[in-house]
């Protein structure tokens, strides 16, 4: 449970890295501003998710511990209202593009994903190299 925040700390790095190419994007190609404005308030729901995902996985994680037998959700649903309000936004307050705003969604959720098969992998490596007594 310690490397959830580390990990959250670099999901949100990748993200505003992310965030600043879509911006640059908006500068370079103002006829597209409709496609990177979609991008970046979807990107941003993206981080706001994984950021209730991850507070809601520590809550549930502090109650197991505690020997709290309260059954609960990772609350799905609220994610999902949070991701059509994105996309709702974007199309009626600011005609972004509804498909560029939905690609935005997914941004925080890759990150995770792949960054967490960089961290098993390299830990699977290290396991091996112990295995091996390669790092005596």
């Amino acid at each position: 449970m310690d490397d959830l925040s580390g990990h959250l700390r670099t999901v949100m790095r990748v993200t505003f890295f992310f965030l600043s190419l879509c911006f640059v994007g908006w500068a370079l190609f103002p006829e597209r501003e409709s496609l990177f404005g979609g991008l970046v308030l979807g990107t941003a729901a993206s981080l706001v998710n994984a950021f209730h995902l991850s507070w809601k996985v520590q809550r549930a994680g502090a109650n197991a511990a505690a020997g709290i037998k309260r059954r609960g959700n990772l609350g799905f649903l609220t994610r999902a209202c949070i991701g059509l309000l994105a996309a709702v936004v974007a199309t009626r307050y600011f005609s972004f593009n509804v498909y560029g705003t939905v690609a935005g969604l997914f941004v925080a959720q890759l990150a995770t994903l792949i960054l967490g098969f960089r961290s098993k992998g390299r830990s699977a490596a290290r396991h091996f190299s112990d295995e091996r007594g390669e790092n005596n």
